[in-house]
């Protein structure tokens, strides 16, 4: 290891002369408060979100919905994003990106619907109970990702803008694998044209 002029003296090296690789050492003049702060106040953005679970075929359906439509053309205030994970971590994003609108994609089981049936609806903010949400973060810290698990912890702490819609599809096949049912695939397009009516 190559010693200092100064260490082999026996003397100590000035501080300026100490070069550590990876760690870096902020000079004690320097304003060290944390130059990154969380927007205030809504951005003007739209965060259109995809919310799926990995593996399960048509539950994975905002996942591999956002991943099919990232590249197409959108404007310029939108953000497309798969927010597949857990509950408190969707609710971080919300708050780093603050938007003015949300428009969240997914498949949820209902089964009032038949199979690919597309529910469009403007989110209800009532949070709910404390006891529900206890549960959802209860579960989402052990990795369940859904849509009503981001749905309720976000509402719970008030983070979903006012404007905020939900799109999701009745799934037909939950198995494990990948792709959709065939009613499921067929919702593709019409999904992607009622987010674009809606931005």
């Amino acid at each position: 290891m190559p010693v200092s002029d100064a260490s082999a003296a026996g003397q100590r090296a000035p501080l300026g002369d100490l070069v550590i690789p990876g760690l870096t050492i902020p000079a004690p003049g320097l304003d060290q408060r944390a130059s990154y702060a969380l927007p205030a106040q809504e951005t003007g953005r739209t965060l259109v979100g995809g919310i799926g679970l990995p593996w399960l075929r048509d539950l994975d359906f905002g996942t591999q919905w956002i991943n099919r439509v990232v590249d197409l053309e959108w404007p310029q205030h939108v953000i497309v994003e798969d927010m597949s994970y857990a509950a408190h971590r969707v609710l971080h994003r919300l708050q780093e990106v603050r938007p003015s609108k949300a428009i969240l994609v997914g498949c949820m089981p209902r089964r009032d619907d038949p199979p690919g049936t597309i529910r469009r609806y403007q989110l209800d903010l009532t949070p709910p109970d404390e006891e529900e949400v206890h549960d959802r973060l209860a579960e989402a810290a052990m990795g369940i990702i859904d849509l009503d698990h981001t749905l309720a912890v976000a509402r719970y702490y008030g983070e979903f803008p006012a404007d905020t819609i939900v799109i999701e599809v009745e799934p037909a096949d939950d198995s494990f694998g990948l792709g959709f049912s065939e009613v499921v695939e067929a919702t593709v397009d019409p999904v992607l044209e009622l987010v674009r009516q809606d931005l």
